[in-house]
């Protein structure tokens, strides 16, 4: 559970944030394709990738012999 959280929120607050900010806080007239702009939807688009990969991983995981529950013994 706590590598779901953490890829898709790490993710979300390093790359998908801040570019989105950035593409809504730059200037309105321009296309999204303009070089102003085209970092930021670079950016974002790369956060979405990762993410996705993330989640499908840690998922990936869970669902498999690898995340079962184990018991430590002494």
């Amino acid at each position: 559970m706590l590598e779901i959280t953490g890829g898709v929120s790490a993710t979300a607050l390093a790359y998908i944030f801040p570019a989105a900010c950035y593409f809504k806080l730059t200037d309105r007239s321009l296309p999204w394709h303009h070089r102003v702009k085209s970092p930021a939807v670079v950016c974002a688009s790369f956060g979405v990738v990762v993410m996705v990969i993330s989640l499908y991983l840690a998922l990936g995981r869970s669902w498999s012999v690898e995340g079962s529950t184990k018991i430590c013994g002494i």
